[in-house]
């Protein structure tokens, strides 16, 4: 069965792949300026001419000519088909790919064409109405937004009736299921109408890094709320995936650092004064996946969120993510305004600039972030904060450093203080490992209803098997009561063995009492009732362990343990959550 891999997934199959990590699997890599060289696989040579770029994501031989990204690299390499390459980089990467038949895909396709094009018609209705709206106009103005800055954004204007844009979208030919797929309606379920999501809100559209138009967010010009409203996520659009500004900033930060910022008026703001790499969260905090993302254009980064007590924590996780993923990074304070945009506009370019030149390096906003605690004399939480951060950090010599500094900002010797370290991570890896029975606590074997009709689903259409990967290859569900059978199952198809009665009962080895009459079976929708079968499924399997989590929580005395369990605990609620919305 085939995969979706239209040119979104293949995007984000690349993005988290680093190509130096792909190549290094396979071939020693040189340190060569900024790239990496070897000698080429492709041809026979005795001087290294095969260049792999980390900032453009490809590689390159000099001798032979071959080049290409990740993807190409495997299929000329390890000889993959294109497919086998994009699978084995999601594998890697653990992104679950979309199984779907050829006629779907090509479904798939259309749909998201038709979900950019909407957008970017919406776009431009919201930017020319703008020019109908004086008001609004010089709200941007008198927040030093001109002309040329709406141009360059494609800021527009959404005004206050409810349905203008669905009336002009659907002018255009587009139909109402189409525009409620990007976000841009809202379905009322009352009396089965629509209306527009985004009213009386100045309108920033948000573009991907190949400059499409992926989503919208809306500020209000008045005290109302919510102040900020951004689309929801769609088959295009994924806010832990994008950032703000990206698709320009990218275009100047080659041998520049980026600068990250908290909203769409800072990045605006940031432009507008000349600070052209300025990027920012969708409406979410920095995430795994926007590192990877930035990290293919620059090794090097500034954070200005903002100054307040829960912007300074942003700052906190920022830098530590940025850390663990070794890349540069610096922490812009600013006094006496809340964010860039307030800053710039008080103080100006030239103020701004001192504030990166003064910015703070890793261990210096550790001491400014923590100082409270050594002001309050409480010596010992202060280095145990310490602790908990520069774990972040892969360098050893960096680590040594800030040892050196911890040690004569404390009074603490520098060798003690190593001693307590390695002996605080010892112990953590120590409860690790004592820990994990307490995960996977020993219980009664969990069972639904939904398994038995799982596999009569099966037995009618063998392809769906195919299908139970997701069971079969995540841990969670190792405690269902027919995991083998149904791990059995998916095997066999695998290797294109068929499944019927009889290979059933083998498999089975009557461990499993399968009722194989077929009841009122709506054949014409077999796909439809199993994946409802596989999401109820989930969902009882979900809660049952759940409810098992939480009488283990009450059997133990170990603090550690209950810690343990009730992160799981909270990890299958969401996925309760998350499941029960799929099932409505």
């Amino acid at each position: 069965m085939p995969y979706r891999l239209d040119s979104d997934v293949i995007q984000r199959i690349l993005d988290q792949n680093n190509i130096v990590d792909i190549i290094e699997e396979y071939l020693p890599l040189k340190k060569a300026g900024a790239n990496y060289s070897t000698n080429c696989p492709f041809h026979k040579e005795k001087t290294p001419s095969f260049i792999v770029s980390p900032d453009k994501q490809m590689f390159h031989c000099f001798g032979c000519g071959e080049s290409g990204d990740g993807i190409s690299f495997l299929t000329k390499y390890k000889n993959y088909t294109f497919v086998e390459a994009a699978e084995y980089l999601a594998n890697r990467a653990g992104i679950v790919l979309e199984e779907i038949n050829s006629s779907k895909i090509n479904i798939n396709k259309q749909t998201v064409d038709m979900l950019y094009k909407i957008n970017r018609d919406t776009a431009a209705y919201f930017y020319k109405n703008l020019r109908k709206y004086p008001h609004v106009i010089e709200y941007l103005s008198s927040r030093n937004i001109k002309s040329n800055v709406i141009k360059l954004f494609g800021i527009g204007y959404a005004n206050g009736e409810w349905d203008n844009l669905l009336n002009y979208l659907k002018n255009e030919g587009y139909s109402e299921e189409d525009i409620l797929k990007t976000g841009l309606i809202i379905k009322n379920k009352n009396n089965n109408t629509y209306y527009d999501r985004f009213r009386n809100r100045v309108i920033f559209p948000i573009f991907d890094v190949n400059k499409r138009i992926i989503g919208f967010g809306g500020r209000v010009i008045d005290d109302s709320m919510p102040k900020y409203l951004n689309s929801p996520e769609s088959l295009i659009f994924n806010k832990g995936y994008n950032l703000y500004g990206i698709h320009l900033a990218r275009e100047s930060v080659r041998n520049n650092s980026f600068i990250l910022v908290e909203g769409y008026m800072d990045v605006i703001k940031m432009h507008v004064h000349g600070y052209t790499t300025a990027v920012a969260a969708l409406g979410t905090s920095f995430t795994e996946n926007q590192v990877k993302l930035l990290k293919r254009y620059s090794k090097s980064f500034y954070i200005a969120f903002d100054s307040d007590e829960a912007g300074q924590k942003a700052s906190l996780k920022a830098i530590n993510m940025l850390k663990k993923n070794n890349l540069k990074a610096k922490i812009i304070i600013m006094k006496d305004a809340k964010d860039p945009d307030e800053y710039l506009n008080k103080f100006g370019k030239a103020s701004f600039d001192k504030l990166i030149e003064n910015s703070l390096d890793y261990y210096s906003f550790l001491e400014l972030h923590f100082k409270e605690m050594l002001e309050n004399s409480n010596k010992v939480e202060y280095i145990n904060n310490f602790f908990d951060n520069i774990v972040n950090v892969n360098s050893e010599i960096e680590r040594e450093l800030i040892f050196d500094k911890l040690s004569s900002k404390v009074g603490v010797s520098k060798e003690s203080i190593i001693r307590e370290y390695n002996k605080r991570s010892t112990k953590q890896k120590t409860l690790i490992k004592t820990a994990k029975p307490a995960v996977k606590p020993q219980v009664t074997k969990i069972t639904t209803c939904h398994e038995e009709e799982l596999i009569k689903l099966i037995l009618l259409n063998n392809d769906f098997a195919l299908k139970l990967s997701e069971i079969v290859n995540e841990d969670t569900f190792k405690d269902l009561k027919y995991y083998n059978i149904i791990k059995q199952l998916y095997e066999c198809r695998i290797n294109d063995i068929s499944i019927d009665s009889d290979s059933l009962h083998k498999i089975t080895k009557d461990d499993m009492n399968v009722n194989l009459q077929f009841d009122n079976v709506d054949y014409d929708n077999l796909e439809a009732l199993f994946k409802d079968c596989m999401k109820r499924l989930k969902l009882k399997y979900y809660d049952e362990k759940r409810n098992i989590l939480r009488n283990s929580i009450k059997q133990s005395d170990n603090s550690n343990s209950k810690e343990i369990i009730t992160n799981e605990i909270f990890c299958l609620a969401k996925k309760i959550k998350s499941t029960k919305e799929e099932v409505n």
